[in-house]
């Protein structure tokens, strides 16, 4: 019998596909297994790669220079030596998928270069590092000065011996980080460590999230820098006029173990944050912090320590510099609990920012505006050591006024604390900061409203200005909305009714409630979806960016294989992180082919790519045959 070629639409053609639900439609049948596939949705010389023995196969030499897309999720744990570490200098595409079995000490990749590209990528595993030097580790590169976009890390790190710095995507970025996501624990000696990148210097991440939960056990006699997203915003990177890091959000716990000599600058988004170069300006920008963070040194719930500050230039010689560096529209929700080490005699901690400082002999502008602290402020208990803590930053010092230098400023403006800060410590400042120095101005700070308690435990609690308690109501406190119960604590971890007694809201383990987002719910066991109103999605497809997901007549999100929709009729397949498949010609699980929609179900009944049209079962969509179109 003749082969029959099917062409799948390539994207961008204008040509549609049309889908007719026709009973007892009669069809031409053909062998199934007489059927070829043709893709045309890769661009002419993409290699694909489908396993792991073709990613050896494409390996020759240290650098890749091709484009490659993953048509499967592939496990390369019996080929990692061949393959991790290599350099990209083409475009990576994971087209969704995931490579497993990264283990040893390195990445995934070691340089993606200017003209690389890796994006579209989840990596999974464990890299257990015990060097006797340095070393620069991450789950996706070492170091990116190319693109790196839509990849998520569930690499577990854990570094023992020498300090090293770890990312979750990158150790070193001074390229564009977008869209990603750190799931995976970094953890051990870590001398600089992000849930995105351990030192930035690139024009931008943004969009970016980190959950996994980092933890510093250092050994060595230096201090620690750690960020939900940076570590170090510091020296390193290019010579751009601006760097943005905007849009982004940790949720995952930052925690330095008592063990460790000293102290350091922690920062829920990001460690320690200074100008990039000389007369450049250096954002922060609409990133949010509710993760807990403890420690010793400069903790702050966006930024440990935000500065301009001189460094070591040619063969260490002391170096000023001068920058703008502009935070805006930033919020911290997460407990902050200063501790300490033998060899750290006090903290600096801030609801915003750990410390805020122009160095001596520095010039340029820090600017922090319309930003706001709820989370609560504690000081480790029994231990007496002198604290410095405010609700925006524990300091605000201009060393550089100190020295007669004019043109050096730090301002302050529309900054608000309206979180706990610990009764029991030294010093503190419940509206700002402690001030040192001059040419500093602070406006609109002022606040005497509602307030919110986060106890050690995370039980939250509400206050109206005149310190009664918040009961049986929400609460919107600016940025996030709770629901303070009958016993004045906001209601956590709780899928329930919403008071109209219809619609199903979700409160998270922080009090939030959820919008617009996906949520994994314990009491039931599985993710759903909420809308821009809080309400769960149920027998719903949803579109999110260039993915489609489907709720189904639970609320749960398919991403368990083939699945049959609410409808009882059409059918569609979810992968294991709930996309559905959506892009045209395919098989089910039988082996059989069928065809995605757009929406993710499985065409029916008769489609036309206007050369043919193709019989598609009426019941569970498998392909019976075809006939031209004239």
């Amino acid at each position: 019998m003749k082969k029959r070629m099917i062409k799948a639409l390539a994207a961008g053609t204008c040509m549609g596909v049309l889908l007719f639900s026709v009973e007892n439609q009669t069809v031409f049948a053909e062998e199934t297994n007489s059927l070829m596939m043709e893709s045309q949705t890769y661009a002419a010389g993409t290699i694909v790669i489908s396993s792991a023995e073709d990613f050896v196969a494409c390996i020759s030499g240290d650098t890749l220079y091709q484009n490659y897309i993953l048509t499967n999720d592939i496990d390369i744990s019996s080929y990692v030596g061949s393959i991790a570490g290599k350099n990209l200098n083409g475009t990576f595409d994971g087209n969704g998928h995931t490579i497993y079995g990264l283990q040893g000490e390195q990445g995934l990749f070691n340089y993606v270069y200017t003209a690389g590209t890796v994006k579209n990528l989840t990596v999974d595993g464990t890299l257990n590092v015990n060097s006797a030097s340095f070393k620069d580790v991450a789950g996706i590169c070492q170091h990116n000065s190319g693109t790196i976009e839509n990849c998520v890390n569930s690499v577990d790190i854990n570094v023992t011996g020498y300090p090293n710095q770890v990312g979750g995507i990158a150790s070193q970025n001074a390229g564009v980080i977008t869209g990603c996501k750190n799931e995976g624990n970094l953890t051990g000696n870590l001398s600089a460590v992000g849930g995105i990148a351990a030192l930035n210097g690139g024009i931008l991440v943004s969009d970016c999230k980190n959950t996994g939960n980092i933890t510093i056990r250092g050994t060595g006699e230096s201090s620690y820098v750690a960020g939900g997203i940076i570590g170090s915003e510091i020296f390193y990177g290019v010579a751009g006029e601006e760097f943005e890091l905007k849009n982004c959000t940790n949720s995952g716990t930052i925690q330095m173990d008592k063990s460790t000599p000293y102290g350091g600058s922690l920062g829920g988004i990001v460690g320690e944050s200074n100008v990039k170069r000389d007369n450049t300006v250096s954002k922060i920008t609409n990133c949010a912090n509710t993760g807990k963070i403890s420690g010793n040194g400069q903790l702050g719930g966006v930024v440990g320590k935000l500065a301009v500050d001189g460094g070591g230039g040619i063969n260490g010689v002391y170096a000023p510099h001068s920058g703008n560096v502009i935070m805006e529209n930033c919020w911290n929700a997460g407990t902050i609990i200063a501790q300490y080490s033998e060899k750290e005699l006090m903290c600096n901690v801030g609801g915003i920012c750990g410390w805020i400082m122009i160095g001596a002999e520095n010039s340029g502008t820090i600017y922090v505006k319309d930003s706001c602290n709820v989370g609560s402020l504690y000081k480790e208990a029994g231990v007496e050591r002198y604290d410095d803590f405010g609700g925006i930053a524990s300091l605000l010092w201009n060393g550089a006024s100190e020295q007669g230098i004019t043109n050096a400023y730090i301002f302050i403006e529309n900054c608000k604390n309206k979180g706990y800060i610990d009764d029991s410590v030294s010093n503190k400042s419940t509206h700002v900061a402690t001030t040192q120095g001059t040419n500093m101005a602070i406006t609109g700070c002022d606040y005497n409203g509602e307030t919110y308690k986060t106890d050690v435990d995370g039980t939250i609690h509400g206050y109206y200005a005149d310190g009664s308690n918040m009961i049986n109501q929400f609460v919107f406190d600016g940025r996030y909305t709770y629901y303070f119960q009958a016993d004045g604590t906001a209601m956590r971890d709780r899928l329930t009714y919403h008071p109209d007694g219809e619609h199903i809201i979700y409160f998270d383990s922080f009090g939030h409630e959820v919008f617009t987002d996906f949520q994994y719910c314990p009491s039931v066991g599985y993710t759903c979806y909420f809308d821009s109103q809080g309400y769960i999605y149920k027998d719903q497809i949803t579109f999110v960016g260039d993915k489609t997901y489907y709720l189904n007549a639970n609320g749960k999100m398919e991403d368990a294989g083939w699945f049959q929709f609410a409808n009882g009729r059409d059918f569609g397949y979810a992968n294991a992180d709930g996309t559905l498949m959506d892009d045209g010609w395919g098989y089910d699980p039988y082996g059989r082919v069928v065809f995605y929609h757009w929406n993710g179900m499985v065409a029916r009944g008769l489609i036309t790519d206007g050369v043919w049209y193709y019989s598609m079962d009426m019941t569970d969509g498998h392909y019976l045959g075809s006939f031209p179109v004239n």
